[in-house]
Formats: structure tokens, sequence, C-alpha cells
């Protein structure tokens, strides 16, 4: 019996994160995390710039981060490692909005809105940065449409 309802309950969880969409929001918060000094020539001004130049083609408000903390954010992740003569990459890209449990533990959680992981393998230092900027460019576009679908 407790299996059960453990199962269920897990099982309802699941569900409703999986169905959960973006209807409803029009204003989000942008955060692009900071690469690091070994970044294969991405730096994070030029993840910022396409970042708000592909959202700017949308109907989505773009605040700072400092802005109304109330509202969900757009998180741009990069991982970016480079060696002598090969870079390697991925980008995480996810839209959440940080929550805390009302029963006085101030703990805090996130519930996300959307996630997408892309993995690149680039094996040249020359080519990587742009590989890398086309690939967050259809990443937010995939977000974009996303959105827009769910916003109709």
């Amino acid at each position: 019996m407790k299996k059960s309802l453990l199962v269920s309950f897990f099982i309802l969880l699941i569900s409703g994160n999986a169905n959960s969409d973006m209807n409803g929001i029009d204003k989000i918060r942008m955060l692009v995390e900071y690469i690091g000094d070994r970044s294969c020539d991405v730096y994070r001004e030029n993840l910022e710039t396409t970042t708000k130049y592909i959202l700017s083609n949308s109907k989505l408000e773009i605040l700072e981060i400092t802005e109304e903390y109330d509202l969900p954010y757009l998180y741009v992740q990069p991982i970016i490692m480079e060696s002598s003569t090969i870079c390697t990459g991925a980008i995480n890209i996810m839209l959440k909005k940080n929550h805390m449990l009302k029963d006085g533990s101030y703990n805090t959680g996130d519930f996300v809105y959307y996630f997408n992981n892309t993995v690149i393998f680039k094996s040249g230092k020359n080519r990587f940065k742009r590989f890398f900027i086309e690939t967050l460019e259809e990443e937010l576009k995939k977000f974009v449409v996303e959105w827009s679908e769910n916003n109709k």
C-alpha cells in the first residue's frame, strides 16, 4: 500500500512538471553565466548580445536579473573546456523561477518551465566560437517558438 502511494505521488510529481508550460509568461529576467578565462574566445558579452537579439524578436519583455525577483528568468549556462588544440562545449538553457517554501524553513527550489541541453564538440579553436554562437542562436529560437506556441 505504501509503495503504491509513493509510486502514485512520483507519477503525479513528474507529470506535473512535464506538462508545465510557459502560458501567461510575458516578462522574464535574463542571466548568462560567467564562462571563465579559458573559453576558446567565447565571451559572456557575445552570449548576452546573441540572447538579447534573438529574444528581441519575440513579444517577451526582457528585464535585468536584478529586477522583479518574483519573475521567471532565462538562465543561459555555457560550459566550455579548452585544451591546446580542441574546444569542447555545452549549452544549457532554462526558464525557471525560484520558490521559497512557506513552511518557515527558508528552503528554496526552482520550478523549471523550460530546459534544453545541447552538447557541442568541435576540434578546431579557430572555428569553435562561430559554431558555439550559431548553436546558441538555434537553441534560443527553439525556446522562442515553444514560448510562442504556449502563449497563443
